[in-house]
């Protein structure tokens, strides 16, 4: 006979399977990174999924006896979220879907079954946040903080160090501090150790504050200690140390260990271990089993209704030509150089559709080079903003930006240096649709919301002048480009 209740257990199994399912490219990227061995930050990720249904286990009985009420406004959330979802996905922005994707179970759960429910679910669901990869924005962070403290402690205990950006040099080698080096993996772990610790201990929210910041600082201390330890260790052995060559890794985690140890001491003084008081069992109630379905019902066809009509929009919209040659057309006095030209400046889109550069030439005098991306369609890892484009290249080094306008239109001013030291500056402009912008987060979001019902076209048109003495006659040539509109 089925226990009373055990219903809801499994139509919140099956809400989170087709959450899954639905939004699947944001299920596709954690199974990624967490089996990604190579780079083992998320790969703790598992482990994170599994404390989470242990959770949801452990409070099983109040979740499958708790009265159910509608809740129109997490109806009306969830349909926010799901749009929400939506956009970030079709502009590409990967951490912010990842990120909507728990709150996506959570509302859901909420609105079908009420919210006594929903805070019951509420910790695991944000737990689940330590799984996510959206945390790799703390890397460089975290990455700069180490190399500045680590600089302080050799400049107090000697070796001799410089420190060139992220390189380290001591008297007898170099070390690199690179984003594996941050401490982002002992981090999150460590948070997520402690918010267990709270969790398990039904501690008071101040405290699990105060847990939350002595771990962090720990997890700190920890990750500054072994690459501390590691310099010293090849300083004194002329880098011949294993530390150095082959046990860096393993021996941070064994720092780490012992800050773990010092977290459960110290986190006694927080407050002592009350053991919960018990509390009279009252009689379950009884729960509607058709008033869990229609609210599974009603959520179901809510978290599938978006996706689901954009799908079906889209794939009956055919896609724009790209329109590369539209950004950039020369217009008295500019027009195309002839012979070919050498750069430093190598602007990479990965995934674009077309692609144009090339240099102008002004019949008064003055020499610009110009170039055009465009996109039919953006996708993860074919995005007009994100980890896989850049306007400066590789051999650009960016010195500033501004918006500046100039014939009546706004645009981007990068200035830049090459390996030479001879600096440049450029203007560029992003266009989604026929709308100009030059605010690329603005675009991308834009570039979202119309890719929700259909395909738009996208790109960005820019010029490069170098600066010579000053940057004076730069601007000049850079502002006759855009008053004749050659950059559209």
């Amino acid at each position: 006979m089925r226990a009373p209740g055990s219903q809801r257990m499994w139509l919140i199994s099956a809400l989170a399977a087709l959450v899954a399912l639905v939004y699947w490219p944001s299920a596709a990227v954690l199974l990624q990174q967490w089996a990604d061995f190579v780079n083992i930050t998320y790969t703790h990720g598992w482990l994170i999924l599994a404390v989470c249904v242990g959770l949801v286990v452990r409070d099983r009985r109040d979740i499958a006896t708790a009265p159910a009420r509608p809740m129109p406004l997490a109806h009306v959330a969830l349909l926010a979220a799901s749009l929400a979802w939506l956009v970030c996905y079709r502009a590409g922005i990967q951490d912010l879907h990842i990120a909507i994707f728990p709150a996506l179970f959570w509302l859901g759960a909420t609105a079908a079954f009420g919210p006594r429910v929903g805070r019951l679910l509420l910790f695991p669901s944000a737990f689940f946040g330590f799984a996510l990869p959206s945390w790799g924005q703390l890397a460089n962070p975290l990455q700069v903080l180490t190399v500045e403290v680590v600089g302080g402690f050799l400049g107090l205990t000697g070796p001799h160090a410089q420190i060139n950006g992220d390189i380290i040099h001591i008297p007898n080698g170099s070390f690199i501090i690179e984003e594996g080096c941050s401490g982002l993996h002992f981090m999150i772990v460590g948070l997520a150790v402690a918010a267990l610790h709270g969790e398990l201990r039904r501690d008071a929210w101040r405290t699990r504050l105060g847990q939350l910041g002595l771990m962090a600082v720990l997890a700190l201390l920890a990750n500054w200690v072994r690459v501390y330890t590691v310099i010293e260790a090849g300083y004194l052995t002329d880098m011949k140390h294993p530390l150095v060559s082959v046990g860096h890794y393993w021996f941070g985690w064994g720092v780490f260990a012992v800050a773990l140890v010092a977290f459960f001491w110290l986190a006694t003084w927080f407050s002592p271990a009350i053991p919960p008081a018990s509390a009279p069992q009252a009689a379950p109630v009884p729960v509607a089993p058709r008033g869990d379905l229609a609210g599974f019902a009603t959520v179901a066809v809510l978290l599938v209704m978006l996706p689901g009509l954009s799908g079906v929009v889209r794939n009956r919209a055919p896609l724009p030509p790209a329109n590369v040659a539209d950004l950039v057309r020369p217009k008295g006095p500019w027009s195309f150089a002839q012979g070919s030209y050498d750069s430093y400046w190598m602007p990479t889109f990965e995934g674009a559709d077309e692609t144009l550069h090339t240099v102008l030439t002004s019949s008064t005098g003055g020499t610009a080079e110009v170039f055009a991306v465009s996109f039919r369609e953006q996708r993860q890892g074919a995005e007009l903003v994100g980890e896989s484009s850049t306007l400066l290249g590789s051999h650009l080094r960016f010195r500033g930006e501004r918006i500046i306008e100039s014939a009546g239109a706004r645009l981007i001013e990068t200035e830049a240096v090459d390996p030479d030291g001879v600096r440049s500056l450029i203007w560029s402009r992003y266009e989604i649709g026929a709308r100009p912008f030059v605010r690329p987060l603005a675009s991308q979001v834009w570039y979202g919301l119309r890719a929700t019902i259909g395909h738009v076209r996208s790109g960005l048109a820019a010029a490069r002048v170098d600066c010579g003495d000053d940057c004076a006659r730069a601007r000049e040539l850079l502002d006759s480009l855009a008053a004749s509109g050659t950059l559209r």
